[in-house]
């Protein structure tokens, strides 16, 4: 693809939801400010609704913000160890065997993302060659903005546990200086699904199903962990080389504890209004139904150009989602139609609960086109097939990012090892084994 076609696409890309002032919640970008929709007196940890005043930025670069006050270094200490003392042996755990290495090992190639407390870097190892996307967020941000530091460590805390399953981005290493925090993860080279999506305007029945199988297998294998996902959208759907889906921003992922119900333990007002469920922007108690109306929003994306309920502002889209029903098109099929009722359905209570009827699921007419099994086995040609020619060129990622020049970063980059021994974020630091790493960097 040539520099004029692809800054066409990303222009487009970005003018369609401009247009409608369609902007997630909780977007790092470059100003942020924070309002609260009657759910300041909430007793969850995360009650606040972050809205950009920018337009949409990569999504590599979403929900690095931080929402816990940290009084003390315990308090941090208990968020990092929330999953030391597990059990459960759907968990394969990936071990500390692995030589140690430094963030100056690893050369910067492109600017993936960027905002106002981060960036997103494409980077390789100075020794062995490999690729990684390494998020890095500023210690002082987090610091002086006061914020809860478990969105920051979710994808830390989950990924670096969670770690078997091919629709799901995988963390290699969690690093840290005196200045920064750095999650080195996949690197998944062609780009956004809300890319080729703004490309293509719509898909039909059978490409879309072809990626909501996957997406479903994903939520599906979280929900088992008692994960809620809660930010579902086609911005967090990467494609990989031979364009397969990728689940990707784990910021807003929240794990339950043993003591809570499964379907009612959340409550906080989180997330993109567009593909929020109707409790979640209620502020009322939810679970892993909230993660399955967000997937039938996705849907109804996929099929139509645009999630259900739009409007020119936040509350608009809010109001619709709690009053309206979805307007299908005309040239919706009857199998997309019976699915999106059974997962955009306002009352949670009859909301199709996907988890307790997996097999059921996987009968539905719209499932037709293919088997759940041959896409896990990726027996499957992708209907969208990512063009790359060189991996190190970032070619499907934003060129207002991949055109920034490196040399205006370095000044960036503290690389001082000796870290302060009461360094609030000591314990942060992981390395996934050698074995674990040689299955995925090919």
């Amino acid at each position: 693809m040539n520099d004029n076609n692809e800054g066409n696409i990303n222009s487009i890309l970005f003018e369609k939801r401009e247009i409608l002032n369609i902007t997630p919640i909780s977007t790092l970008s470059r100003q942020i400010s924070e309002i609260n929709l009657n759910n300041s007196d909430n007793n969850d940890d995360e009650g606040d609704i972050v809205l950009p005043h920018t337009k949409r930025r990569s999504s590599v670069l979403r929900r690095m913000s931080v929402g816990y006050q940290i009084d003390d270094n315990q308090k941090l200490k208990t968020k990092l160890d929330i999953f030391t003392d597990t059990n459960d042996e759907l968990y394969k755990r990936s071990n500390s065997n692995t030589p140690n290495c430094k963030i100056n090992d690893f050369e910067k190639l492109k600017v993936l993302g960027q905002g106002a407390y981060g960036k997103v870097i494409l980077v390789k190892n100075k020794y062995n060659g490999k690729l990684f996307a390494q998020k890095e967020l500023k210690k002082a941000s987090i610091i002086i903005n006061n914020k809860n530091i478990e969105r920051t460590l979710s994808e830390r805390t989950i990924l670096s546990k969670i770690t078997s399953h091919q629709n799901i981005v995988k963390l290699f290493y969690a690093l840290h200086d005196n200045s920064k925090l750095y999650l080195l993860m996949e690197f998944i080279p062609g780009g956004e699904l809300f890319k080729y999506l703004i490309k293509e305007n719509f898909l039909n029945e059978k490409s879309s199903c072809f990626y909501i199988i996957q997406m479903s297998m994903a939520l599906n294998f979280l929900h088992k962990f008692g994960i809620v996902y809660r930010d579902l959208k086609p911005e967090n759907c990467m494609l990989d080389k031979d364009g397969y889906l990728i689940l990707t921003d784990f910021g807003l992922a929240k794990k339950s504890t043993d003591d809570q119900d499964d379907n009612n333990w959340c409550n906080s007002i989180i997330g993109t209004p567009e593909y929020a469920a109707p409790e979640v922007l209620k502020g009322e108690n939810y679970g892993s139904l909230a993660d399955w109306w967000s997937l039938g929003c996705v849907l109804f994306d996929l099929l139509t150009g645009n999630p259900p309920f739009t409007g020119n502002n936040h509350q608009k889209i809010i109001n619709k989602v709690l009053k309206e029903k979805p307007k299908y098109p005309f040239h919706l099929m009857t199998s997309s139609k019976e699915l999106l009722n059974k997962l955009l359905n306002k009352n949670i209570d009859k909301r199709f609960n996907v988890d307790d009827n997996w097999i059921s699921y996987q009968k539905f007419s719209f499932f037709r086109h293919y088997k759940f099994k041959d896409i896990e086995n990726r027996n499957i040609e992708p209907p969208i097939k990512p063009i790359i020619n060189n991996l190190e060129n970032a070619e499907n990622f934003d060129i207002e990012f991949t055109n920034m020049k490196i040399s205006d970063l370095n000044g960036d980059l503290n690389v001082d090892s000796n870290i302060n021994d009461n360094d609030c974020f000591n314990g942060f630091s992981y390395t996934a084994s050698n074995s674990f790493m040689d299955s995925y960097l090919k």
